[in-house]
């Protein structure tokens, strides 16, 4: 199997921005470990809804996060935003080509607005709208 230069490229993309998150969110772990267990900063609640939400820095592997994340928003107060929008689930490169082109749009949405994408970020409760949330850039 021949391939071609763009997708090599894709991979190396893939694979580079994997090894970039695991050793963030492992910094970001290891960082954090000193503060005290017993003032549940990171501590995961439920809502009316069955729904979880907290920090995502209270979990140790990727899928035990909490459904709702929570982030600053833009006006520096604090909401949740859903963990499928802050991952961006629904437009993951499934190859390649496409790790190619959802690179070229994070770049040029980055280029053009400063962020990749602004999520809705909700209340506890996961229904109630309070703000906004930029992903990506600075």
């Amino acid at each position: 199997m021949i391939l071609k230069k763009r997708h090599v490229l894709g991979l190396i993309i893939m694979i580079g921005l994997t090894f970039i998150g695991v050793d963030h969110f492992t910094k970001s772990r290891d960082s954090l470990s000193y503060i005290d267990e017993k003032d549940k900063v990171y501590e995961i609640k439920e809502n009316d809804y069955g729904q979880t939400y907290g920090s995502e820095l209270s979990t140790k592997e990727y899928d035990d996060g909490p459904d709702l994340i929570s982030v600053e928003m833009n006006n520096g107060e604090t909401g949740y935003v859903y963990r499928d929008d802050f991952y961006d689930n629904a437009n993951q490169p499934n190859n390649p080509d496409e790790a190619v082109e959802y690179m070229k749009t994070v770049e040029k949405n980055i280029k053009k607005y400063g962020y990749y994408k602004s999520i809705v970020a909700y209340k506890e409760d996961g229904k109630t709208k309070i703000g906004t949330f930029k992903i990506g850039g600075n």
